[in-house]
């Protein structure tokens, strides 16, 4: 569902479900540290978290945020050079 107004300005988006691809999609590149930074602030499963870890997909590129999202909650992972170099929302 499209939401008409937004209170911090700017429009409104919305995202296809086609759009939407698995954690592996793309070759996270992740340390055993980061992945496991990822898999508590998505709250993953075991089950779905070895989905982190796989070693296909595309590489990310320079610069390039992806973001990952798990029953409501989301981490934005920004690269450089291959390699995971920021890893967001920060614990608070």
């Amino acid at each position: 569902m499209l939401q008409r107004g937004c209170a911090m300005g700017g429009r409104p988006r919305a995202r296809p479900t086609s759009e939407e691809v698995g954690f592996d999609h793309f070759k996270l590149n992740l340390t055993p540290e980061q992945l496991n930074t990822v898999a508590r602030k998505l709250a993953l499963p075991d089950n779905v978290r070895g989905e982190l870890a796989a070693e296909g997909g595309a590489q990310p590129a320079d610069g390039q945020e992806v973001m990952l999202t798990f029953k409501g909650r989301y981490v934005r992972i920004t690269y450089q050079q291959g390699r995971a170099v920021s890893i967001k929302p920060d614990d608070q």
